[in-house]
């Protein structure tokens, strides 16, 4: 660019945000050197005493960065790529998602003892639906509470005896550098990830063409990729992207895999598959694997997660 520019760069206002919106403003500095990024964080805004769940909370956190971004205070909102809707309002788009960290969910328990190892109804804490029913699928007698997404606050919480471990998304761990705590790493055999995870992405105003632009080009497309297809496939089960999905696809080349659960909130049932194909047949696939798992009772799971949840 011919002259000098500031760029605001902005993320929630939480330790782990800081991190990578510290790491955002990096990279986009190191790809355009003469330009000048500005990171400033998102308020947590006024706390009104009702202690919503952990994941209507993050939810509302997330929007609030959006909206910051519709309302031009910042020009590119870095965020966590499971919390952002599948519609977003007001010309925004994601412009840019780094190369994909460690997707899976990581155990980080007292004693460092793993799932299998942990006592008849060990109290252990999780801030996601979707982790909570395939937790529960595999080990039923466990006690699950309420987590925050706050690694921490649960921390301390464990090392009170308030609780014997808490899950949390490994990639968050490793940017935490608390890798020395985690018992376990979860395969997909235990627990599939939500869309998105261990994904970080930066979103733009499509009518700021020259920041989408310098957006766009530290772009990993093969994580992108993975991001889109669990995206895609998550608003075939649910237009609004409410409902209890794990999802995860990996991309080689020019093929892909996608492997995907839908779970009850109890963890009675849990209906999974995985498929293949070329990333040019994606969208093809996506349905492919979202009917068959909808039509095997993936669709009255879904059904009831909305009516024991609520839409909003």
């Amino acid at each position: 660019m011919g002259r000098a520019k500031t760029i605001i760069v902005g993320s929630r206002g939480d330790a782990l945000s800081m991190l990578y919106r510290a790491r955002a403003c990096a990279a986009l500095g190191e790809a355009h050197p003469n330009v000048k990024f500005v990171d400033t964080p998102e308020g947590r805004g006024r706390d009104d005493g009702t202690k919503p769940a952990a994941l209507k909370l993050e939810a509302r956190r997330a929007a609030a960065v959006l909206h910051r971004l519709g309302k031009g205070e910042i020009d590119v909102a870095v965020m966590d790529a499971r919390w952002i809707p599948l519609q977003i309002a007001g010309g925004l788009e994601i412009a840019a998602i780094f190369a994909r960290t460690n997707p899976f969910d990581a155990l980080v328990s007292h004693e460092s003892l793993i799932l299998d190892e942990q006592p008849e109804h060990a109290s252990v804490a999780v801030s996601d639906p979707v982790k909570r029913g395939q937790l529960l699928y595999y080990r039923n007698d466990l006690k699950l509470v309420d987590g925050e997404d706050d690694f921490g606050s649960l921390f301390d919480a464990m090392n009170r005896g308030t609780i014997a471990a808490f899950i949390f998304p490994a990639s968050d761990v490793e940017m935490l550098n608390q890798q020395e705590h985690v018992a376990e790493v979860f395969t997909t055999s235990i627990c599939t990830p939500v869309a998105g995870q261990g994904a970080l992405a930066l979103v733009g105003r499509r009518d700021k063409k020259d920041v989408f632009s310098m957006i766009r080009d530290i772009n990993d497309q093969s994580a992108a990729m993975e991001v889109e297809i669990e995206r895609m496939f998550l608003e075939r089960v649910a237009k609004d992207g409410k409902a209890p999905v794990g999802v995860l696809a990996n991309v080689d080349e020019n093929e892909f895999e996608i492997e995907a659960a839908i779970v009850a909130f109890d963890g009675s049932e849990k209906i999974s598959g995985i498929m293949s194909g070329a990333l040019a047949d994606r969208s093809q696939v996506v349905e492919k694997l979202a009917n068959e798992l909808l039509a095997s009772g993936g669709e009255e799971i879904v059904a009831s997660f909305r009516k024991v949840r609520g839409n909003g």
